[in-house]
């Protein structure tokens, strides 16, 4: 039996339906205006928030984020540019001694303006080490790195190589120099080495070399110690190197100062010396009341 009773040829349901829609047809036509006007709106503003975040918060920050980075490299760039080059260092010298030694002998260059170094060295010759010694090298300073009178258990080596280890680098400080190491240096360091002369003296041993000069302070600073090294040179060949420690060397002193030469040397046409003394280590100087 069929259960859905018609009414003027519309079903039971649809009568219920169109009383329904008649009850509540405006109300659903204004929900679902409103449901879209709602869509329309978050459409629109998450469009327009868009728009401003790309154009009005996320480009300046990002803007300034490729900034800092090229900020940041140039400052990095800046930082490579300006760290210390390495130390230039010669060939080796091997001099043969008495009794077997060997005196050992390199100079080494420091090319930086603003950084100064300190290390420890020794030399390989033939697979044997030598004692570590300290060593430094001042800004745009020379020096020579020397192992004198070492005798190796392995004789007739005559080849030797630098081993540096322990490297300390050091910026300078400007406020310690007040300006320009170059100046600086000039004011704390005005040794000069005159009357330098090469001779040979008899002894009973027979005959031996002798260099001679006279150490002249014309600066207002003293050194507890002053280190020199000594080259002998012919044709500019280098012979043989020495090396000697003064002490307590005053402002104004005029010192004169000999050393023998026990090799058998030819004549001898050109002396150098080498001064060392950490010049930026105040423990270097005398105290000025002593003066």
């Amino acid at each position: 039996m069929n259960s859905d009773i018609s009414i003027g040829g519309y079903t039971e349901g649809e009568l219920k339906f169109a009383s329904f829609w008649v009850r509540h047809g405006l109300a659903l036509k204004s929900a679902v205006k409103w449901f879209f006007i709602v869509i329309h709106i978050c459409t629109w503003g998450y469009v327009t928030w868009t728009l401003v975040d790309i154009f009005a918060l996320s480009y300046p920050r990002e803007s300034r984020l490729t900034q800092d980075m090229v900020r940041n490299q140039l400052a990095m760039d800046g930082l490579v540019m300006d760290a210390p080059v390495q130390v230039q260092s010669e060939g080796v010298r091997v001099f043969a001694g008495t009794d077997g030694r060997l005196d050992l002998a390199v100079n080494a260059h420091n090319q930086n303006e603003q950084w100064w170094v300190e290390f420890t060295y020794s030399f390989n010759v033939a697979g044997e080490q030598t004692p570590r010694r300290s060593g430094f090298l001042l800004p745009g300073d020379s020096t020579m790195l020397t192992e004198l009178g070492f005798r190796p258990s392995l004789a007739g080596a005559r080849v030797a190589e630098l081993v540096v280890e322990n490297v300390r680098w050091h910026r300078i400080d400007p406020n310690v120099v007040r300006g320009k190491y170059a100046d600086y240096r000039n004011e704390h360091f005005a040794v000069t080495f005159e009357n330098v002369t090469f001779d040979r003296l008899t002894t009973e041993g027979g005959q031996v070399g002798r260099t001679s000069f006279d150490l002249v302070n014309h600066g207002a600073y003293g050194y507890w110690n002053l280190d020199l090294a000594v080259q002998v040179l012919r044709g500019g060949s280098v012979l043989a190197v020495h090396k000697v420690t003064l002490t307590n060397v005053v402002p104004g002193e005029t010192r004169h100062v000999e050393l023998q030469w026990f090799e058998q040397l030819p004549p001898v046409t050109e002396t150098i010396i080498t001064p060392i003394v950490n010049l930026l280590d105040s423990n270097s100087y005398l105290p000025t009341e002593r003066f």
